[in-house]
Parts: structure tokens; C-alpha cells; sequence
């Protein structure tokens, strides 16, 4: 009798097999969505003894615990550093030109030119 897979490991017909890469994906996944709505978790009324500081301590052991999440897989760590440099990275790109006063990104900025009295 062949020994009995464990169940991470079955394959159903036309199935691709579980593996470490998934999780992985998985586990991004997760934090990206816990970082984006970082916001939600700052506004729980039982933490704003804590919240002081725009919420940075909070930010801090969200990412703590994201990290003790991620320990726990092998492969995944590093993976909440590179989420949240991605998200800083987009968050720069989505200001791009903004500032809410219709500027144009490659527009030079107009200078005062002073009148020459001759």
C-alpha cells in the first residue's frame, strides 16, 4: 500500500499542487489588504489611548505582527518590508502632479517676472 499524501499535498484532477510559492502569494496578499486599510484599524475606538503621533505606534505593531505571521513560513520573510515599500512607492506615484490645485505634471511653474524701470 503507497503511503496516503497528506492533505496539502493532493492533487485533484487538472489541479496544480499546493506549494511554498502559494503561500507566499497568499501571505502578500494578506498584507497588502491589512496595510492598505490601516486607517479602519486606527479608527477601533479601544485604541486611542495608543494612537498618538498620527498612529505610528499602531502602524509599528501592525507591521510587528504581520512579521510574527509571516515567521511562522518559511520563505516569508522580508515579505511585509517589500509591501510596504511597494505601497510608499505607489502612494508617491498616485501624487504624482496632485496637490488638488489642477497642476500638470511636466508644466513648469511659473515665475513672478519684475518689471525693469528704465
Amino acid at each position: 500500500m503507497a503511503p496516503k499524501k497528506e492533505r496539502s499535498e493532493q492533487v485533484g484532477a487538472g489541479k496544480e499542487g499546493w506549494t511554498e510559492e502559494h503561500t507566499n502569494i497568499m501571505l502578500r496578499g494578506i498584507i497588502t489588504q491589512v496595510l492598505i486599510h490601516r486607517p479602519d484599524i486606527y479608527s477601533i475606538p479601544e485604541l486611542n489611548g495608543v494612537s498618538e503621533n498620527g498612529g505610528d505606534r499602531i502602524n509599528k505593531k501592525i507591521q510587528q505582527a504581520l512579521k510574527k505571521v509571516c515567521d511562522g513560513y518559511p520563505g516569508a520573510q522580508g515579505i511585509v518590508e517589500d509591501v510596504v515599500k511597494g505601497l510608499k512607492g505607489s502612494k508617491a506615484a498616485a501624487n504624482i502632479g496632485g496637490g488638488g490645485d489642477g497642476s500638470v505634471p511636466n508644466r513648469p511653474k511659473k515665475r513672478k517676472v519684475k518689471d525693469e524701470e528704465q
